[in-house]
């Protein structure tokens, strides 16, 4: 009895770079889909620009070697926007142009807005979508909406197995976000929230990865003394005691796709608090804020901590909203996402 055939997947994508593409690429490296084998191109690294062209040029290079070589069954593509998608439509180009069947996943919440502000990019997506061997895919429905394009798959952000932490194990006021640095992820709606419930007698603390001490942010409130913990780029070790002693993940962003932070959250029952840009992702383990104003994330996050009942069950709850996206369920998405698309290409 002959062996099932094992095909092979390339991503090409910052795998050496922080952030949440860098996650979700890491995650199909070490769960690949049933039948695929997964390999990786690192397309981008934190540094320079002389650091990150070098990475790229490197990149090219190398995926040209490949596909020239040693072809693998299917290329799938990460971007997001600006230089990230001039990159990627270049590795999309060349993988067609090699014949070979290409997944092109958008990561980027706000791909919407880049394409409306630089009509270029634009036509170019959509041409890049309408080739026959191009599957486009996004995170969530909405997501898929706002971008405009009808037939792109929907597959989202990979969630850890399910692994609950006791709500009684929780700090419930150590308040937590994860986060990249950019004006648009809101640490500053973040920051002065807490502020302003600390100044109104409410004992908190708020733990921010991607930002320093030196934040101006962070600075103006007085820092540590003010209970805002700014760490930088936190570890892999960090990040996990984190999820798992907070009490609340904020997620005050102006845009998001499908945050790898709220599905890791959920996933080990930590509550979050959210900008409407991750309405529908939540379930019971998570509550929207309507607007990104700091009254109102005041006054979200006192109703969470006031109310220990309802924030227990968000505890309880978080992990069924993301039971979709574990390993096992993403897993058999991206097989039978793959297999079409090489039938397709076939």
């Amino acid at each position: 009895m002959r062996a099932a055939t094992v095909r092979r997947v390339l991503h090409v994508g910052p795998v050496q770079s922080k952030g949440g593409m860098q996650a979700t690429i890491h995650h199909h490296l070490e769960h690949p889909p049933p039948g695929w084998q997964t390999e990786a191109i690192s397309t981008h690294v934190d540094g320079s620009i002389l650091s990150k062209l070098n990475a790229w040029i490197q990149a090219k290079s190398t995926l040209k070697n490949r596909l020239r070589d040693d072809p693998p069954d299917l290329v799938h593509v990460h971007t997001a926007t600006r230089f990230s998608w001039w990159r990627k439509r270049r590795a999309v180009t060349m993988s067609v142009r090699a014949g070979i069947p290409t997944v092109l996943q958008v990561h980027s919440g706000n791909f919407d807005a880049f394409l409306t502000n630089r009509p270029s990019a634009a036509t170019t997506f959509r041409s890049v979508c309408a080739e026959p061997l191009v599957t486009p895919v996004a995170l969530t429905p909405r997501h898929k909406d706002l971008i405009g394009i009808p037939d792109m798959a929907i597959i989202g952000s990979p969630a850890p197995e399910s692994d609950p932490v006791d709500a009684g194990k929780r700090i419930r006021n150590k308040l937590l976000m994860l986060s990249r640095a950019s004006r648009i992820k809101g640490h500053d709606i973040a920051i002065m929230a807490v502020h302003k419930l600390r100044n109104s007698g409410i004992e908190i603390d708020l733990h921010l990865s991607g930002i320093n001490a030196n934040h101006p942010g962070v600075m103006r409130v007085g820092g540590v003394q003010s209970g805002i913990h700014a760490r930088g780029w936190v570890s892999d070790e960090e990040k996990e005691d984190l999820l798992r002693t907070a009490g609340l993940l904020l997620i005050p962003s102006q845009y998001e796709g499908m945050p790898v932070a709220a599905m890791e959250a959920l996933s080990c029952g930590l509550p979050v608090l959210a900008s409407r840009s991750c309405e529908g992702i939540l379930g019971e383990g998570g509550r929207i804020v309507g607007d990104l104003t700091v009254n109102s994330w005041a006054e979200a996050i006192s109703n969470v901590l006031e109310d220990e009942e309802a924030w227990i069950t968000m505890c309880e709850s978080g992990p069924q909203a993301v039971v979709e996206q574990t390993p096992e369920s993403l897993g058999h998405k991206w097989a039978e996402l793959y297999n079409s698309a090489v039938r397709g290409g076939e």
